[in-house]
Parts: C-alpha cells; sequence; structure tokens
C-alpha cells in the first residue's frame, strides 16, 4: 500500500496544492520553499496524542496568511454589516481560513482490508480510499458573535491590531474524517499507520562527552526490548550490585557495631544493609552511548555523527507486518555528509525500499545524490508554497531525455536564479574565468555545458521557473543552421525570463578574435605564451581556425590568463556579454 496522492490546503505557506506519490517521494525546491511544511503536512492525518509527542493542534500561525488575510479583509470591508447582524452565517463561513490535508490511499491486495471503512467511491465509479485531516472553527455562530461584541466599538483601522482576537485558535478544533460521509476516523484505524520522522535539526545528537545519549536513541531501545528482555535487564542490574558489595565489603564499613568496642552494640542495632535503588528502564538507557569502534561517537565529526545516526534509526524502524503503512520522513539527508557518504546513505535508502513493500518514503533535500535519472518521476518541485510532481507537467519523453544527459546536475539546473547553458567547454571554463575576475560584485550565475538539445531543456526549466524572478540565458553557436537559431531565439520573444543569443561567426573561436580588437592583443599572447608561429597567424580567419582546432588545454591556460597583463582589455564577445547583462540587470539589449 501507499498513499498515491496528497491535497493540502491551508496549512502554513502550503495554500492550495495536489501531488501524486510514488513509494518513493523526493521533495526538492529553494530554501524556506514549503518543502519541510508538506513533509509536516502529509503526516498529520497519521499523528495521534495517545501515543505521539506531536499534537494533532496546529497554531495560529500554521494557517496559511493568504487564508487569513481574505477573512480579515471581509470583516473590514464587512464592517458595518457585522455590527448590524446583518450577515448570514453561510457567507460568514465561506471567509473563514481552515487547514485540510487529504490523502488518498492505493492498496495492495488484502492491505485492502485496513482501510476498508474510508471508501470514497460514488455509484460505480472506481474504488477510492480517502481520509482528511481538518483544523476549523467548530461553531461559526459562536466566532460570529464573538467578533460582533468585540468591534461593536472598532473601526477599520483597530481591527489590524487585534487580528488574534478576531481569529481566536481556542475556537479551532482538529478531527480525522471520510470525507464523502463525514464520519469520524477512528483511533483504532489510525494505528495501523506507523509515522515516523528524521528531521533536519540533529547537529546535537552526541557532541558532547558529557552528552549520555539523545532521546531519539533512549526512546528506540526503550520500544525495542519486550517485556523479557526488561525483566532481564532488572535481574542483570540486581546481580550487578550483589557483586559490588561483595567485592567492596560496603556492608562491613555500614556495619561499625559487628567490630564496635561497646559489648552491647548489637542489641541496639541490627545488621545494615544495603538495597538496590533500581532506576526505571528509562534511566539506565540512558547512560547509554553510542559508539564507533572503541571510541564515543561524540568524538567523531558532525558529518560522520549525522550519517551514524540516520543509518541506525532507519534500520531500527521495524516493519510490522501486521500493520497497514509505514511512514518515514526525512529532512535533508544529505547535512553535513561528503560526497561518498551520501552515495552510502542514498544506496542505504534504496536497499530499505526494495526490500520492503510496507514502507513510504517521504525525502527533502538539495541534493543530487538522492536523485535517480531513471526514476524522475518520483521528484516533486516545491516553490513559493506550491508543489507539483515532474511526470505530472513534463512528457514522458523529456524525463527520459534528462536521465540521458550525462554529468547534468539536475538541481543546478532547475533552481538556479540565475542559469547560463552553452555548447562546449571552451564557452564554460571562459564565462567562470571571467565571472571569477568580477570580485567587485557577488554573483550567484551558473554556467552549465550541454552539447545540444536547447529547447527541450527550456521547455523543461519553464514549467517548474515560470512566474518566479529566475532568469536563463542560452548561449550557442551559429553553425551555419539559421532555422535553429530562429527556433532558439524565438523564446526571447515569449518569455521575458528567457535570453538566446547566437555567434554571428560559425563558433565562439571566430566570435572572440573579430571582436572590436581582439586580434591584435590574442595574436601577441599566443606567440608569446604557447610559441605559435606569426607567419600561422597572420589574419584572424586564420588565428581563430588554429585556436579552434587546438585542444582543450590550450583553451584552459587562456582562461587561467584571463584577466592577467597581456590579456588586459580583451572584449567578450557581444552574444556572451548580452547574456551576462540580461542575467544581472534583466534588461535584453
Amino acid at each position: 500500500m501507499i498513499i498515491s496522492k496528497a491535497e493540502v490546503y491551508g496549512y502554513r505557506n502550503l495554500r492550495d496544492i495536489e501531488i501524486n506519490l510514488n513509494r518513493l517521494a523526493i521533495f526538492i525546491g529553494d530554501n524556506n520553499s514549503g518543502k519541510s511544511n508538506l513533509l509536516r503536512a502529509i503526516t498529520l492525518p497519521f499523528l495521534n496524542d495517545e501515543i505521539g509527542k506531536v499534537s494533532k493542534n496546529l497554531g495560529w500561525y500554521d494557517i496559511n496568511n493568504d487564508l487569513k488575510n481574505i477573512y480579515f479583509e471581509f470583516i473590514v470591508s464587512n464592517l458595518e454589516r457585522i455590527k448590524k447582524s446583518e450577515i448570514k452565517i453561510e457567507e460568514f463561513i465561506e471567509a473563514i481560513p481552515f487547514v485540510s490535508v487529504k490523502v488518498t490511499f492505493q492498496p495492495d491486495g488484502s492491505d485492502e482490508f485496513y482501510i476498508r471503512k474510508w471508501n470514497n467511491s460514488i455509484d460505480d465509479a472506481e474504488t477510492l480510499y480517502k481520509i482528511e485531516y481538518k483544523y476549523y472553527i467548530e461553531k461559526p455562530i459562536q466566532l460570529l458573535e464573538h467578533i460582533k461584541s468585540i468591534l461593536a466599538d472598532k473601526n477599520e483601522e483597530d481591527i489590524k491590531n487585534i487580528k488574534m482576537n478576531l481569529l481566536p485558535i481556542e475556537m479551532f478544533k482538529y478531527t480525522v474524517i471520510v470525507p464523502s460521509t463525514n464520519e469520524q476516523v477512528i483511533f483504532n484505524d489510525l494505528i495501523n499507520f506507523k509515522y515516523n520522522s528524521l528531521a533536519a535539526e540533529r547537529d546535537d545528537f552526541s557532541n558532547k562527552n558529557t552528552q549520555l545519549g539523545s532521546q531519539a536513541l533512549v526512546n528506540l531501545l526503550h520500544n525495542k526490548l519486550d517485556d523479557e528482555q526488561k525483566v532481564k535487564v532488572e535481574e542483570s542490574y540486581g546481580i550487578f550490585f550483589s557483586e559490588l558489595k561483595e567485592i567492596s565489603n560496603l556492608e562491613g564499613v555500614l556495619n561499625w557495631q559487628e567490630t564496635s568496642n561497646l559489648e552491647n552494640a548489637k542489641e541496639f542495632f541490627n545488621q545494615i544493609t544495603l538495597l538496590p535503588n533500581m532506576p526505571s528502564i528509562s534511566s539506565l538507557l540512558n547512560n547509554v552511548r553510542l559508539g564507533v569502534g572503541d571510541e564515543y561517537l561524540y568524538s567523531q565529526g558532525l558529518g560522520y555523527r549525522n550519517l551514524v545516526y540516520l543509518l541506525v534509526m532507519i534500520n531500527s524502524i521495524e516493519v510490522n507486518q501486521e500493520i497497514a503503512l509505514n511512514i518515514l520522513t526525512i529532512e535533508e539527508p544529505e547535512a553535513h555528509l561528503s560526497v561518498n557518504n551520501e552515495k552510502l546513505l542514498a544506496s542505504f535508502i534504496n536497499s530499505i525500499l526494495s526490500t520492503s513493500k510496507k514502507t513510504q518514503l517521504f525525502i527533502s533535500t538539495h541534493s543530487s545524490q538522492f536523485l535517480n535519472k531513471l526514476e524522475l518521476e518520483n521528484v516533486t518541485v516545491v516553490k513559493e508554497g506550491k508543489a507539483f510532481s515532474l511526470k505530472s507537467v513534463i512528457k514522458t519523453d523529456h524525463l527520459n531525455y534528462l536521465a540521458k544527459k550525462p554529468n547534468l546536475d539536475f538541481l543546478k539546473f532547475l533552481f538556479s536564479r540565475r542559469c547560463i547553458l552553452v555548447e562546449g567547454p571552451s564557452e564554460e571554463m571562459l564565462i567562470k574565468s571571467y565571472l571569477s575576475m568580477q570580485d567587485r560584485e557577488l554573483n550567484d550565475i551558473e554556467v552549465i555545458s550541454l552539447h545540444k538539445g536547447f529547447t527541450t531543456m527550456l521547455d523543461i526549466w519553464l514549467k517548474v521557473n515560470s512566474g518566479t524572478s529566475h532568469r536563463i540565458g542560452i548561449i550557442r553557436d551559429f553553425d551555419n543552421q539559421p532555422n535553429a537559431q530562429r527556433n532558439h531565439e524565438k523564446y526571447s520573444d515569449q518569455h521575458e525570463n528567457v535570453f538566446v543569443t547566437t555567434t554571428t561567426e560559425y563558433t565562439l573561436e571566430p566570435e572572440f578574435v573579430k571582436t572590436e580588437a581582439n586580434f591584435s592583443k590574442l595574436k601577441a599572447y599566443f606567440i608569446d605564451k604557447h610559441n605559435w608561429r606569426e607567419e600561422d597567424i597572420e589574419a584572424p580567419d586564420a588565428l581563430a581556425k588554429k585556436w579552434q582546432g587546438a585542444k582543450t588545454d590550450i583553451m584552459l591556460k587562456f582562461c587561467q590568463d584571463f584577466g592577467s597583463e597581456q590579456l588586459e582589455g580583451i572584449t567578450l564577445p557581444k552574444h556572451i556579454a548580452r547574456i551576462l547583462n540580461f542575467l544581472k540587470s534583466g534588461t535584453k539589449e
């Protein structure tokens, strides 16, 4: 069984989203885009106050700000009608914000037993199993009377200072229901769904020698011990205490009357004994520390501590065959890990999923190590409080196209605020070298080298970045292909955040040589630095041809020397300079 769809409304910055999900769901996006909020929202229907530490009750700031603003605007625009009791309750209810999380299940065989009561099908439609978590005002009439009394002597200006009183959190309640029938989902059905979370804030785990352990580790050990094992722990403590008394003769120290010079001391004092002060199991376990070999974990580096913690905690999540689904969320598993350890952890996660059909995993990440290019249908893009799965907006053949792109850093391509796609390593090295020289200004421009397929890449990029302030530039060679030039440059006319430029010459090298006064400086540079014969590069075309046919080492050395005294005053080709100006200013000149 898996959760096949999630619909989130009004939770934090997630105003209204609907996403399809697979057994592995990977959420990618910028910082503060809503990835963590989405992880928490999906699990809200499965939290239970009876056995967990996280309450299903939300707070005032968990309610979407846009929806709250709509509510307060309604109050402002209807202030006099509210005071005069002219507002109909149905009209008022429409303006009240609420939080809703609906999850749809896709059962596998006998798993249908666990969700049989949650059937939302209508007539003979396909069987649909769904439950909804809802956080809402239970008694709207009571709220309306409440705000009426508060606003009796208030004006519009006063409202902005009393917002929390106009939407009191005390009047909200939560419920988990079957949406089609509004029937309550009972606790005994929900306990068949196990939920675990590994949050991003885990840097303090075992970071001090005075820290005896973490609550997560104590809970893990406590939950793993059955009743028989707990009895053995208590018995072992008793044996330890008896041996301690015998070895140290502690009772002999206390029973002074046995060796006292006072003849009748024994008559007044019975034998004094030491009894074990048996601590609770949790107290005993709290004295256990994780170690690596013979060393405590706190002595290891931050990244290694994170890796060990994740491996131990993920592996410890026992999949009970009697449950319906084991839901695990992991925030930023790559935190502080080296590239090799990222690969190790990604491999471990994949092995967990492949061996358990009762586990569904949700990951938020900024690392491409956790993105399998062959399974991009698992990826959900989160941006500015909106979310969509790649498979829902990008054609299958386009996803396959991305999968075949060698060495493409998918996240850099999709989420760089300023991105340039170039045709080869020469342009990539040149632009990166130029940008590194600009030490008087900040830049966040990402340069990615691709051989071909710019239009397909632009189509994909636009799906993800429409409506954002992100910009992308394309730098391409003419290659005597005017039709291809027109097909690419039409994107510049159709989209404000896309700019495509093409060389006027065949490729980059002749364009560079023939830009303004570059020829004489380049000629002198190649003669002096690379011992090119002057007679072989007498004219611009000859220099461009020799440069074009040279090995990439020549371009690398040129880029390293770029900005040096001998190359001072070299002018960037116009088609490159225009792209850089566009990315910085948004102007297409």
